[in-house]
């Protein structure tokens, strides 16, 4: 996972776990709160009814529930107690319908499980009790409470009380905006991470692009961060790093140079004298025979250190503008009498004119097609050049279907000493990635095991005046 998306992640986590923390707790809390107070009123108001009504008129109307009189008295005794959000106060006794009724009829009678519980002789009810809060007709919150009233005889008088619980249209107002607040959070917190990652992510993408560039080429312009945080002392670190990696390898080239010349200069002397020597004693077919390997012993060490030479002391580059096509054309026409003997196909595709030493790049794709033809097999290997733009880079892709490279090799091809040639010294590659880097540009390898190796040359494009 991408650090930008870790960051948003993370964000968004602590956003709706904050959220949840905080607003979770406070809603049931508060709803709690509230819903205690109204149980409390409902039993209060249900309490100053009960202290109030008329007992003996309650008594007959229950034993005769036909007294039209007795029932009005003591409906507009019920009625007084029914304001402020009590919106009705009921009476039953020993039947399943009130008989009597203050303010507005209990909306869903089935609602009440202790009356039907009382009447039907499974026992007592509670002395009081509450119930919870109902949700009848789409937006409308209920609630009720019973209360034994005390009578004369045996007879099972409860009352009931109820009202709407106008507070919880308020908490489906609130339980929808913090479904809103946590959308519009989330979003300003995906625009922040946007923005403020930009200032965490990029510095870490640039330095690591920096790391990856100085591994394919130790000659990169260094890249420098204007910052004072820890992003600017990583920088500074690597650039440091860097620097120290190009004079290690400045220092290596220097003794691996001088320790060349050392040689070198005396090889020429055995060279002329070996030859004075074959031309004095070289009459003798023996003597002639031990002179002739001397010369290709001495030979064979001398391009050794040439190539020794070669990747420690690199020539001061001539940048101009250049034609890979033609570059390219001359080197085949050197190579083509070994082409067409070992019936090797060659295509070259493409143009394009790269900012670059020609002698040099001349060399790289010599060697790169020497290398291309050791690894093909005679009568059916084919060799492929492949020029193409990108951007402001010319890429030159340098294919055949040889014999391909080891994936554990891939990683070593351009350092010293690697060879897969018994008549290699192994410098050839290290020398063309010297050669490729001195021009500003990059070689990458890509190879599979029975299908063939690419090479790629990415070189600056040259001006369209250059």
């Amino acid at each position: 996972m991408k650090l930008r998306l870790k960051i948003l992640v993370l964000v968004i986590g602590i956003l709706v776990i904050s959220l949840a923390t905080l607003a979770v707790p406070v809603y049931w809390y508060t709803r709690t709160a509230l819903e205690e107070e109204y149980n409390q009123r409902l039993l209060t108001v249900l309490r100053l009814a009960r202290e109030n009504v008329d007992k003996e008129l309650l008594f007959a109307l229950a034993r005769e529930p036909s007294l039209g009189k007795v029932r009005s008295d003591l409906a507009g005794q019920l009625q007084r107690f029914t304001s402020g959000g009590i919106r009705g106060i009921e009476i039953y006794a020993g039947d399943e319908n009130p008989v009597i009724r203050g303010g507005e009829a209990f909306p869903e009678p089935s609602l009440l499980p202790e009356i039907s519980r009382a009447n039907h002789g499974d026992g007592q009810p509670a002395h009081e009790s509450v119930s919870e809060i109902y949700r009848i007709d789409g937006d409308r919150y209920v609630k009720y409470a019973l209360m034994r009233f005390d009578v004369e005889g045996d007879m099972p008088v409860m009352g009931v009380i109820w009202g709407e619980v106008q507070f919880m249209a308020y908490f489906d107002q609130l339980k929808g905006s913090l479904f809103w607040i946590t959308i519009v959070a989330i979003a300003v917190a995906v625009v922040l991470v946007i923005l403020f990652s930009r200032t965490l992510i990029q510095p870490v993408e640039r330095l690591a692009g920096y790391a990856k560039s100085i591994q394919k080429n130790l000659n990169t312009e260094p890249v420098y961060l204007d910052r004072s945080d820890e992003f600017g002392d990583l920088n500074r670190a690597l650039t440091e790093m860097h620097a120290e990696l190009r004079e290690n390898e400045e220092r290596n080239k220097q003794l691996l140079s001088g320790i060349a010349h050392e040689i070198k200069n005396p090889l020429g002397g055995l060279e002329l004298y070996t030859g004075l020597l074959e031309e004095e004693f070289g009459e003798n077919g023996d003597h002639r025979e031990y002179f002739r390997n001397i010369s290709k012993a001495l030979h064979n060490l001398n391009q050794t250190v040439t190539s020794y030479l070669d990747y420690a002391r690199p020539q001061k580059s001539e940048l101009k503008t250049v034609s890979v096509a033609d570059v390219t054309e001359d080197v085949a026409k050197i190579i083509r009498p070994e082409l067409d003997n070992r019936r090797i196909d060659l295509q070259v595709n493409g143009e394009g004119q790269v900012l670059g030493d020609e002698s040099k790049l001349r060399r790289v794709i010599l060697n790169l097609l020497r290398n291309a033809m050791e690894a093909v097999a005679a009568a059916d290997g084919a060799i492929g050049v492949y020029i193409s733009e990108r951007d402001e880079q010319i890429e030159v892709s340098i294919e055949d279907n040889g014999q391909g490279i080891p994936s554990e090799d891939l990683d070593t091809v351009f350092e010293p000493y690697y060879t897969t040639s018994e008549k290699g010294y192994g410098l050839g590659l290290p020398i063309a990635k010297n050669l490729i880097e001195e021009m500003h540009g990059t070689i990458f390898v890509e190879s599979e095991v029975g299908k063939g190796t690419t090479f790629r040359l990415v070189l600056p494009k040259a001006e369209e005046n250059g």
